[in-house]
């Protein structure tokens, strides 16, 4: 199978490659190109030698070309996220690029096309929603953001290639993506931990939809390949926790002497992940949290002040 990845290089997509190719036996089933900017950092993709790199960007449609050449799946990950000086550059390289790159999907023929959106699509909630009637993947989306509405738009250009019968589309949605980052200080929640661990006291409020990144990978998945994803849409969510329960739940974890003080979040909107769970995905919730905390005080006491680590 051929897959052309873009986003190869950011949290997502370098746990997907990890997983992917982690198996000898499988590994050889795949044949992947991937588009990354020619500064870009690769240290940490170093163990995974036979992917071939294409140097280029979403804006530079020679590079879109060559990326999806040949492809049989294309996986869009990658959110152009500066640095930028304008919104409006932020805007033409995520909507027109993303739409160039479909634009050479469609040319090359390629089967199938997976795009990663976000749950900030969703600016507004309908009063029909409630425990017993969580948001579903059929709720109206109408963002409140500028990430949600670049989400949106591209969303909408990827179901106007579906109809047209170009390739098939499936869309994952997540919340908070928690997991190791390539630059470890980058990762969810590594300030708190990182404050408890050396047993300060911390100030927390709000509270966050979470999933893991090992839910997401295994979403992508799910879908890859799968014809009964065609012209689908999942929401990635494994729960809903309040940062002060979160603190203390990490200096529990790591046995800190730190207090956490503040006061607790909304309520979150309740969502669905039915129909993520019916194709495959585990959503392990709290168990996960720790074992993810765990790792992140392993890797601070590992690494020290040398936050940008090759493998992990």
């Amino acid at each position: 199978m051929n897959i052309a990845l873009t986003g190869i290089t950011g949290m997502v997509g370098s746990h997907f490659i990890k997983k992917l190719l982690e198996n000898d036996s499988e590994s050889s089933e795949y044949n992947i190109k991937a588009l990354i900017r020619e500064n870009s950092v690769v240290e940490h993709l170093k163990t995974f030698e036979d992917i071939d790199y294409i140097i280029g960007a979403l804006e530079d449609k020679e590079s879109l070309a060559k990326l999806v050449q040949d492809a049989d799946i294309l996986i869009h990950l990658a959110h152009f996220p500066g640095p930028v000086q304008t919104v409006e550059e932020l805007i033409k390289v995520n909507i027109d690029g993303t739409f160039d790159l479909l634009e050479e999907a469609r040319k090359a023929k390629v089967k199938q096309v997976i795009f990663l959106s976000s749950c900030t699509i969703f600016g507004e909630v309908l009063p029909t929603v409630n425990k017993e009637n969580p948001m579903d993947e059929n709720h109206p989306v109408r963002p409140g953001s500028l990430y949600g509405s670049i989400k949106n738009s591209i969303e909408g250009f990827c179901f106007q290639f579906q109809k047209s019968r170009a390739f098939d589309i499936t869309i994952l949605r997540p919340v908070t993506i928690y997991g190791v980052r390539p630059q470890i200080d980058k990762s969810e929640w590594f300030q708190t931990i990182d404050y408890l661990a050396t047993n300060y006291n911390v100030d927390l409020k709000g509270s966050t939809k979470y999933v893991s990144v090992d839910s997401v990978v295994q979403g992508i998945q799910c879908v890859l390949g799968n014809s009964e994803a065609a012209g689908k849409i999942y929401h990635l969510i494994d729960g809903h926790i309040h940062n002060l329960n979160l603190g203390k739940m990490i200096a529990e974890t790591i046995d800190s002497f730190g207090e956490c003080e503040g006061v607790m979040g909304e309520e979150g909107v309740p969502m669905s992940n039915q129909a993520a769970k019916d194709i495959g995905v585990e959503f392990r919730g709290e168990e996960a949290i720790k074992e993810y905390i765990k790792l992140i005080h392993k890797l601070q006491g590992q690494y020290g002040g040398e936050r940008n680590i090759q493998n992990w």
